[in-house]
């Protein structure tokens, strides 16, 4: 009988044993929505997703879906419901679901895309997470792109009465806000139905870095671009896991992702995405695409015109229950800080 029991023992000890490796490993499919080529997928998130392999020793895997699970807008969504494990995505594909993220699309404060990113998941931690800005699900990191600005292809904006009946993309409710109270008309569609868009003259033109025209090949499709100092706009996006998936994974493991995540993946995106920026300024140019930049009494309109979505941000954070002067001045100074 002691034999048996000894054996029993041992037996449930093992299978104990294989239960707690077992629950350690875990597969998070990635749903890959954008082109495998895009820039930051290439030089920042796949190569990120091998490091979060290795330094859980092959216990936490990111499998990469052939196509997209879902449309865009219902990235957040995909990964809430388990659909995806992890997924990279817009707030602003979802207008209204994450009035929080709005704070990074106002005109006028973006820098420079590494600091920006940095100061924003400095906020995020401080005050929107704590705040439920995302439920239901693991937030790795949140980040901003370069400055956005307007891009079209019928005629240059050199006064306030240029943009009016200007068909415009809009990237995000912010750009929308601001589009309709410059005069022009937003369309919302996602960044990867813009060349169609365009080339049927669906919108006249687009919200959009300047990078984006070559990694979205629409460079040809357009002919004018306004430059706003500090851009007319910016786009607040997440990276995120699938809550049940990330309580699978073991402590440990969970604390070695987390040491390669959140400000440190802000920076490592926002500065591959301003170098490519930097670089696509310079063939814009090249290219013959003018660029006008908004300056005396354009420039003067323009911020007549939009200085209203500053305290229309502040009442949605409070309503939220967020400090939001507290939150816009500390993503302010944390952004000066690490331009400086």
């Amino acid at each position: 009988m002691k034999r048996i029991a000894l054996l029993a023992t041992a037996t449930l000890m093992a299978v104990g044993n294989w239960s707690a490796a077992s629950a350690q490993e875990v597969v998070l499919r990635y749903s890959n929505w954008l082109p495998p080529t895009f820039h930051i997928q290439q030089r920042v998130l796949y190569p990120y997703f091998k490091e979060i392999e290795e330094v859980t020793e092959g216990r936490v895997k990111v499998e990469l879906s052939a196509g997209p699970l879902g449309p865009p807008p219902r990235n957040f969504q995909l990964v809430a419901d388990g659909i995806a494990g992890m997924v990279w995505g817009l707030h602003g594909y979802t207008p209204g679901t994450f009035p929080l993220s709005e704070m990074v699309e106002l005109p006028f404060h973006s820098t420079d895309a590494e600091a920006n990113s940095a100061a924003y998941w400095q906020v995020f931690e401080e005050y929107f997470e704590p705040a439920g800005m995302h439920p239901g699900v693991h937030t790795l990191t949140v980040h901003t792109q370069p400055a956005g600005q307007i891009f079209n292809a019928v005629r240059a904006v050199e006064a306030p009465a240029d943009f009016e009946g200007l068909k415009i993309r809009s990237t995000n409710s912010g750009v929308a806000d601001a589009l309709t109270l410059l005069g022009a008309t937003p369309i919302g569609i996602p960044v990867t139905e813009m060349r169609d868009a365009l080339s049927k003259g669906i919108v006249d033109g687009v919200s959009l870095t300047d990078e984006a025209l070559y990694n979205f090949n629409i460079a040809n499709l357009v002919k004018h671009e306004l430059a706003v100092p500090g851009g007319l706009y910016n786009a607040s996006m997440f990276l995120i896991v699938n809550q049940a998936l990330w309580d699978q994974i073991s402590p440990e493991d969970q604390e070695a992702i987390t040491a390669i995540s959140g400000e440190k993946l802000a920076r490592r995106i926002g500065r591959a995405w301003q170098d490519e920026q930097d670089q696509a300024v310079e063939k814009v140019i090249a290219d013959g695409i003018e660029v006008n930049t908004a300056e005396g009494p354009l420039l003067d309109f323009i911020k007549e015109r939009l200085a209203g979505l500053e305290p229309a941000w502040l009442e949605k954070a409070e309503a939220a229950g967020v400090d939001g002067e507290a939150a816009l001045e500390a993503y302010r100074s944390a952004s000066r800080a690490t331009t400086n």
